[in-house]
């Protein structure tokens, strides 16, 4: 239920940013098909980016989630990388980067730009996290 809640929150976070503000308009996001069922990839356009972050969808991301049950994918030069750390309650390596940051760095670079991963299915996630946030740049 949180997961669609997330994806749901962060596409109408987008879809309304084009109208909501006065920089260029966004564009439709594209839903990429994967070969797993279950798993919808939404890439969203650097338009789109920047709607998200002015609008702070990422910050929705966090008030849904917390910062325990989803996972981001960070570009080799973010700033936020450093941030990294390892957590045995998890096993995992980890950042505390916020959902607002990860976007609005993404947006703050010409052509930058995210990928969002919803996992209906949560087996089927590294960690069994529902959503995965991955910057591109």
């Amino acid at each position: 239920m949180r997961t669609a809640l997330a994806g749901a929150a962060l596409s109408l976070a987008v879809a309304t940013g084009g109208v909501a503000l006065t920089s260029p308009p966004a564009q439709a996001a594209r839903i990429v098909e994967t070969s797993q069922s279950g798993v919808v990839v939404i890439e969203l356009s650097h338009a789109d980016t920047v709607a998200a972050a002015h609008l702070g969808a990422g910050r929705v991301i966090n008030a849904l989630l917390g910062n325990d049950y989803w996972g981001v994918i960070l570009e080799t030069d973010s700033r936020y990388r450093a941030r990294a750390y390892y957590r045995p309650d998890k096993a995992a390596s980890w950042n505390d980067v916020t959902g607002h940051q990860v976007i609005s760095e993404a947006a703050a670079h010409p052509g930058g730009r995210v990928v969002i991963a919803v996992y209906v299915d949560r087996t089927k996630s590294l960690n069994g996290h529902p959503l995965w946030i991955q910057q591109v740049w």
